[in-house]
């Protein structure tokens, strides 16, 4: 008989005491498991927050379709389309180089006294050069005046615009994109809204491209569009006599040997514009999308595998309205999405989310909620956190400024649940007051909290500057109004300038 099925079929019953030693280990192990998850989640959710959103351009006017880069010394530039009267709309720029405290007075790009400028796109080279790309007197129909043209910012002044679209009136919905190798590209539609694009490299522009004109079926590029090694990843949606409705697209193209690959269907889903696309820590893209037509609206997550897609996650389902679909991957390889959700009834009501998983579910948390309009969101990942910028519209003022907010993430979650020697909590279980030891190695703000399992505050021990030393701090079992609380486990928190460290406690009565 071998060892597996003597375990399995023991011969003898155990004494009493070893079933209960037995069943007290279990417990203990699941237990352990229990506070594990409890404590990973608390991780997510307590110690991660979105900023207050705060107002960056302040116009008083309308403004809209924000876009957003961050270049390599962290600095936020945001451009976007202001609106004056009806048919006069400017193009605005604004950047903050402390991560989003504070923002520079909103400069007027074009000195544009009478046409509309709409779409502008943004993007930055190595050099931390700026490249703004917008479609000139957008309002035009017939469209024979409109053209995509762009500027540039070498951290000194802005260039006078240049026309990229040359001898192609009709253009519009213009993209910008720097590769590794600082060529920037300008991707466009034209008319039918076919693709078109071309490069400048050396300061030399190339001819005007069209991917896929030679195809029967029509393919769009949508604002889904990021760059890794020497490809270039883009989003879009495709039209086909094979089949009803726009399906999502994913193209690949090489800059190297200037080689577009053949389109891949992402999903057999109907969808309409919104659609969005990240890279992951392997380089391998991720899309983000909206169905269509459905009894609700469905926002739906994929990934290519090899040489397919995964089957579609389903990210959110609801009977509100949902739009402006943006995803962002970190380095730990966490999906976040962040879309706006809104119905009218009575009222107009809206709110912008964010959606990331844990475990095998989708979570959320409201970024900001109106009676007002949360709109065509741009979000971006660096430097260990998430940015957004979203366009905030108030119907009863007819005014509509940009918000901005950002998301600290907290990363190497294994290593912060494990207990740090510098900080230790004892006795632990307690009936009674607990010792809450710390190391501080430099004078700094430090917040010790406490916290129930579902991640409510229960009590704020410390919440000051410190100079360097070792601290001993007290809880003596009681929340914020006086009371004792109630037996179970609690989570400590321990918040030393950007480092976070939790560790569970049990009270025992």
């Amino acid at each position: 008989m071998s060892l597996f099925s003597r375990f399995h079929n023991p011969p003898f019953h155990n004494p009493p005491f070893l079933n209960q030693t037995f069943r007290y280990s279990t417990f203990s192990i699941q237990y352990s498991i229990f506070l594990f998850h409890i404590l990973l989640s608390f991780s997510l959710l307590a110690q991660q927050q979105w900023t207050e959103p705060l107002n960056i351009t302040n116009l008083g006017g309308y403004s809209k379709d924000p876009d957003m880069v961050i270049d390599h010394n962290g600095v936020i530039h945001v451009a976007w389309s202001y609106c004056i009267t009806q048919t006069h709309w400017l193009i605005m720029y604004t950047r903050s180089e402390d991560n989003g405290l504070t923002w520079a007075e909103p400069l007027d790009l074009l000195q544009n006294t009478d046409l509309w400028m709409s779409q502008p796109h943004i993007a930055c080279d190595s050099k931390n050069d700026i490249y703004v790309t917008y479609t000139y007197n957008g309002l035009q129909w017939p469209p024979t005046g409109r053209v995509i043209k762009m500027l540039t910012y070498d951290g000194h002044q802005w260039s006078e615009p240049i026309i990229i679209s040359e001898g192609m009136p009709g253009s519009h919905y213009p993209k910008v994109l720097v590769s590794n190798d600082d060529i920037v590209y300008v991707f466009w539609g034209y008319l039918s809204d076919e693709m078109y694009y071309r490069y400048r490299q050396n300061n030399l522009w190339s001819d005007i491209y069209c991917p896929y004109c030679d195809s029967i079926d029509l393919f769009y590029f949508s604002d889904g569009l990021t760059v890794s090694n020497h490809l270039i990843h883009l989003a879009g949606s495709s039209i086909s006599v094979n089949y009803y409705g726009e399906r999502p697209q994913y193209y690949e193209y090489s800059f190297v040997t200037n080689t577009w690959y053949n389109p891949e269907q992402i999903s057999s889903d109907t969808i309409v514009v919104d659609i969005d696309i990240s890279l992951n820590k392997s380089s391998n893209p991720e899309s983000v999308y909206r169905t269509y037509p459905s009894p609700d609206d469905e926002t739906m997550h994929t990934k290519k595998e090899g040489n397919f897609w995964s089957t579609p996650d389903l990210v959110s389902v609801t009977d509100k309205r949902k739009v402006g679909q943006q995803i962002a991957i970190n380095q730990n390889n966490e999906v976040h999405v962040v879309e706006t959700e809104y119905y009218v009834s009575s009222v107009l009501e809206t709110q912008l989310v964010h959606y990331f998983k844990m475990g095998n579910s989708w979570m959320s948390q409201p970024i900001d909620s109106s009676d007002n309009m949360c709109h065509f969101p741009k979000l971006l990942f660096k430097n260990n956190r998430l940015y957004v910028v979203y366009w905030w519209h108030s119907e009863a003022l007819g005014t509509g400024d940009l918000r901005f907010s950002k998301y600290d993430l907290v990363t190497n979650i294994d290593e912060k649940i494990h207990h740090d020697t510098k900080f230790n909590i004892y006795p632990n279980p307690s009936k009674g007051i607990i010792n809450i030891v710390f190391e501080n190695n430099k004078q700094q703000h430090i917040n010790l909290s406490v916290f129930n399992i579902n991640g409510k505050l229960i009590k704020m021990i410390a919440n000051k500057i410190f100079p360097p030393s070792k601290q001993r701090l007290l809880w003596n079992g009681t929340n914020k109004n006086g009371k004792e609380v109630n037996s179970g486990p609690y989570l400590v928190r321990l918040k030393s300038g950007r480092k976070t460290v939790t560790q569970t406690v049990e009270i025992i009565k």
